[in-house]
């Protein structure tokens, strides 16, 4: 589970049980059965898209709070559940959900949903700089195959071809460290999600330049990221060419941008991070959400099996 480092910490910063259910027919048996009695916050994380329409057997715990870092999907064409997070927030009717975008958190806000921000992160105890010799110039390392990261695919396939970055694997753990240790500059493409993903973080934190599709303004902001101080940004074919060309000809301050930006990353984006800040998300009383309209009704039916 990614987010098991977030929990771990979590346990030095609030009081909390922690029950972990590999799958999602096992969280809905246990949602069922489980006796809430005595508990102020119940804190699912879950991924609400996979759990489908077995999302209701959350309706029974009080004090509910959602924490999906997938819900970027909403605003994604490809994706299944395009446009129906809202519809069914509204049909829990009391429960808080935790976006990993701050724009994505005003949007579920303006729609009466009860939502808070808090980005992603990495593990600081897994990905780190080691200090190797940097022997591949630009590449992403990851996944494109899942349909709704299209755009993300055709982008980087189109990008490798013409051979400006290559496009690598890596089991977990330290393959996978050591894979972002042996690379200049990390290629980010979360074209479409409006926010940024975990490889960002990961990136910058094993000492990579990190040069990443841009997102709205607000995300930069909240993030502390700054253009040509700590990241590098592009949202154009164009404008990512002139970028590598421009840190390859310039390894200095390619440099000083990977150090800035590994520095930012170690102090405020680690899943240990996020842990500190979960308290206050918990903290205020939640909000009854409206109740669904037809539109939200025929959204639910499509919500999964």
């Amino acid at each position: 589970m990614v987010t098991r480092p977030l929990w771990e910490a979590a346990k030095g910063r609030f009081d909390f049980d922690h029950v972990e259910v590999t799958r999602e027919h096992g969280l809905e048996a246990y949602f069922n059965e489980a006796d809430f009695s005595g508990y102020d916050r119940v804190i699912a994380d879950t991924n609400l898209r996979r759990l489908g329409k077995r999302y209701q057997c959350l309706k029974r715990a009080p004090g509910l709070v959602i924490f999906d870092h997938d819900v970027c999907q909403n605003n994604v064409p490809t994706s299944e559940w395009y446009r129906r997070y809202p519809a069914v927030l509204r049909d829990l009717e009391k429960a808080r959900i935790i976006v990993s975008g701050a724009s994505l958190a005003q949007q579920l806000r303006d729609e009466g949903i009860d939502a808070c921000f808090l980005p992603k992160g990495y593990d600081g105890t897994t990905i780190s700089d080691l200090g190797l010799e940097r022997t591949i110039a630009s590449a992403f390392v990851g996944r494109v195959k899942n349909k709704v990261y299209k755009r993300r695919k055709r982008f980087l396939l189109r990008q490798e071809k013409l051979g400006k970055l290559q496009l690598l694997r890596a089991e977990p753990g330290e393959p996978y460290n050591r894979l972002l240790n042996s690379i200049r500059v990390f290629v980010s493409a979360d074209i479409g999600f409006n926010e940024y993903m975990i490889k960002n973080f990961e990136a910058m934190a094993a000492g990579c330049v990190l040069l990443a599709w841009r997102q709205p303004a607000l995300e930069q902001q909240e993030l502390g990221f700054v253009e040509n101080e700590n990241v590098v940004l592009y949202d154009s074919e164009p404008e990512l060419h002139e970028k590598l060309q421009w840190l390859h000809e310039n390894p200095e301050k390619a440099g000083a941008i990977a150090r800035s930006g590994q520095h930012l990353v170690s102090e405020k984006h680690t899943w240990a991070c996020r842990a500190a800040a979960f308290p206050d998300l918990l903290a205020p009383d939640i909000k009854i959400a409206p109740t669904p309209n037809w539109r939200d009704r025929i959204r639910l039916l499509g919500a999964g099996k």
